[in-house]
């Protein structure tokens, strides 16, 4: 079942982040967005959701390897956002996942209660992780002086 899913979410992740990027436009917590291109706003989020597809289709390893939410958190730190932002930024993503397995729950074959909880348990571990490496990555970027200065 994590496998149907993990291909429900491949199919479905242009409109996921479509759906993401719509929420977090709209969203007042999140400001920073306004002066960010569409593909700057889209950062790595496509690269989060294969994170997550393969995160369902086996049990997620939390190692020392760089996310991409990591690389998230300095980027969006580079931007000029503030952490608030990103962390709702991540929430957004979250609420985005539940729905769309939610309302498309009905292509999948196996639908099974437990094991579609199964999945949304990984994918909560998942995102609980994510957002706690890209917090550490943007606080890190805090502490060392931007590129631009460092140059200057």
């Amino acid at each position: 079942m994590p496998e149907e899913i993990s291909r429900l979410l491949h199919n479905g992740s242009e409109i996921i982040v479509q759906t993401w990027t719509d929420r977090v436009m709209s969203d007042r917590r999140v400001y920073s967005d306004a002066r960010l291109s569409y593909l700057q706003l889209v950062d790595h989020i496509p690269q989060i959701l294969e994170e997550i597809r393969d995160a369902l289709a086996r049990e997620p390893e939390y190692a020392a390897r760089p996310t991409q939410g990591q690389k998230h958190g300095r980027i969006r730190w580079q931007q000029g956002y503030e952490l608030k932002e990103v962390v709702r930024e991540l929430m957004l993503l979250r609420t985005t996942l539940m729905e769309f397995i939610e309302t498309y729950r009905g292509a999948l074959q196996n639908k099974q209660a437990s094991q579609i909880m199964q999945a949304y348990r990984r994918i909560n571990s998942f995102m609980d992780e994510e957002l706690y490496r890209t917090i550490e990555a943007y606080l890190e970027s805090g502490q060392v002086a931007p590129a631009a200065e460092v140059m200057a």
